[in-house]
């Protein structure tokens, strides 16, 4: 299957205005669960947001910082 990102975008710009809106917000919500995954996966032992995770917990717990509520 030879599909190009430019026929893909000729179709999204065929098709009805309700269609066309049901496949934006289809698309914002798995835009949505790819950002929480990434997320999920930086902060999980080994990921590369892990250290600064240790960190902060490390200062707030020294008294560095203060919750914000």
């Amino acid at each position: 299957m030879n599909i190009t990102i430019k026929k893909i975008q000729d179709d999204i710009l065929s098709l009805p205005d309700t269609e066309r809106l049901r496949l934006s917000k289809w698309f914002a919500e798995l835009e949505g669960e790819v950002w929480d995954k990434e997320i999920e996966d930086d902060f999980k032992d080994g990921g590369r947001g892990r250290d600064l995770l240790n960190r902060i917990k490390s200062d707030f717990s020294a008294g560095k910082c203060m919750r914000w509520d």
